[in-house]
């Protein structure tokens, strides 16, 4: 199926990598013109060139950073046809673990980045062809994750957003995405914190999860890539407000 997304122009959040540069690989295979978003660093400019991209460098969780990013992919790209929001995870840990110093950190860079970085691209995409947002969130939408205590408070709000702001901002779309386990540095290193934790080794944490997954194993980036894509082009015309499990039949709650 032809995804209609040849020249359409993205802002792409995490590009560098794990599921951001995912979605971005999906997205430049598709043809679309993307500006590419991440802290500045050798490995933005690295991603950049692979995608034929703009690389934007900048930190989200400052206040002016999301401005700073929609600035410049406007600038390079002409205009602004789809965002893909993805911030990476916030800082692990249980309640009793995390001071206000964490607090503060997961709130600027998962909370208030999204909220700065979609008030920012809603003008320019309200001008753009076939509009549509996408949100990286997490299985813990659903149900919370153990020792994420972070992801747990401040994803579901996110859910919240999605769900707010689609009779706000129609008709451009907006949708997320609620990845589980994928074969990622992010979901490695949780792994191995939740095996330090324990007492175990991250290959039997590992284990653990699997066995909870009907599929039989972590997801591949570009699986989930395929879905934000999918979710931001044409041929998903008459979607918005959902969020789409990407998880392997991990989590049995109903919608």
């Amino acid at each position: 199926m032809d995804l209609e997304l040849t020249d359409r122009r993205v802002l792409v959040g995490g590009a560098t990598r794990g599921l951001g540069a995912a979605i971005a690989r999906v997205l430049a295979g598709e043809g679309a013109r993307l500006a590419a978003m991440a802290r500045p660093s050798d490995a933005l400019a690295t991603a950049a060139a692979d995608l034929n991209a703009t690389a934007v460098g900048v930190d989200l969780a400052t206040p002016e950073g999301p401005a700073t990013a929609v600035r410049e992919a406007v600038e390079a790209l002409g205009g602004l046809d789809g965002l893909v929001v993805n911030t990476g995870g916030p800082p692990a840990g249980t309640f009793a673990e995390l001071d206000e110093a964490a607090w503060e950190a997961a709130i600027a860079n998962t909370l208030q980045s999204t909220l700065r970085l979609v008030r920012e691209s809603l003008p320019h995409l309200r001008e753009g062809r076939d509009p549509a947002i996408v949100i990286v969130l997490s299985s813990s939408v659903r149900e919370p994750v153990a020792g994420l205590v972070t992801s747990n408070v401040l994803r579901p709000g996110l859910a919240g957003l999605v769900k707010s702001l689609v009779p706000e901002i129609a008709p451009i779309r907006i949708n997320g995405v609620a990845p589980g386990r994928f074969d990622t540095d992010r979901v490695r290193f949780l792994d191995e914190n939740r095996a330090t934790r324990t007492g175990s080794t991250a290959e039997e944490v590992k284990a653990g999860f699997v066995a909870k997954i009907p599929l039989g194993r972590y997801g591949d980036p570009i699986e989930l890539g395929r879905v934000a894509a999918f979710l931001l082009s044409p041929a998903a015309s008459y979607l918005t407000g959902v969020i789409v499990p990407v998880d392997g039949g991990m989590i049995r709650s109903l919608p």
